[in-house]
């Protein structure tokens, strides 16, 4: 997504063996928990293997999907189950929100503390950062950010290129270690902006780039994980 909001304000596998170690570069952070989950060390969290489940159970006609009513979603898109498959998965904040809470009335992989990654609002390795007016209340943005959890697991975890200031849609999607089904696209955060709750945070691993994007107009990615 090249028009994000914040930025327009600126600027006008193979199974591997539990705890197998996935790379020698990896090594010290990336783990096989099983075939569907990978533990990052360095965060203490355990990602779902797929970085795109919904497409992946929508297509299998997965009794989980078909349990799911997206329709019924309050402030959702009112999509149905085909509609959200036909769009590779990705839906609106709040059915990310109800999906998320889905998995965890159903103890997905034997869990129930599954969650939406995690936004550090403001984080000096970022490129931008932005002030609301007279507030001191800061959202940071742009390239090279590595603090928040799905800028971490790419940047630190996965070892793709993290300038401030440059993409790289050549480089990072290149490096997807264990994970299945990375999109060249934006993923949702579970953190709301501070200064504007409409506003969630949201991070690109293709293009390096980490932004805010609106709960309920932008159709996004949604990545389960969940802390030890």
């Amino acid at each position: 997504m090249k028009n994000t909001i914040l930025s327009a304000m600126i600027f006008g596998i193979i199974q591997i063996n539990v705890h197998a170690t996935i790379s020698t570069a990896q090594a010290s952070s990336l783990k096989m928990v099983n075939e569907d989950l990978v533990l990052d060390q360095s965060l203490a969290v355990e990602w779902a293997r797929d970085a795109n489940l919904v497409k992946t159970l929508c297509d299998a006609k997965h009794p989980l999907w078909q349990s799911f009513e997206p329709e019924a979603v309050i402030l959702g898109t009112g999509r149905s189950q085909t509609n959200i498959c036909q769009q590779d998965g990705r839906m609106n904040w709040h059915e990310a929100k109800a999906w998320i809470s889905h998995l965890n009335r159903h103890e997905f992989l034997g869990y129930s503390n599954w969650r939406l990654p995690r936004t550090k609002q403001s984080d000096s390795s970022c490129s931008y950062r932005f002030e609301k007016e007279h507030s001191q209340e800061y959202f940071s943005f742009g390239h090279g950010c590595k603090n928040s959890e799905l800028s971490h697991l790419s940047h630190n975890s996965l070892g793709s290129p993290a300038n401030k200031g440059k993409e790289c849609r050549q480089d990072c999607l290149a490096k997807t270690g264990p994970f299945r089904n990375l999109s060249d696209s934006m993923y949702w955060s579970g953190t709301e902006i501070s200064f504007d709750s409409s506003l969630v945070g949201v991070f690109d691993i293709g293009n390096n780039w980490q932004d805010a994007e609106s709960k309920t107009s932008d159709l996004l990615y949604v990545w389960p994980v969940r802390s030890l």
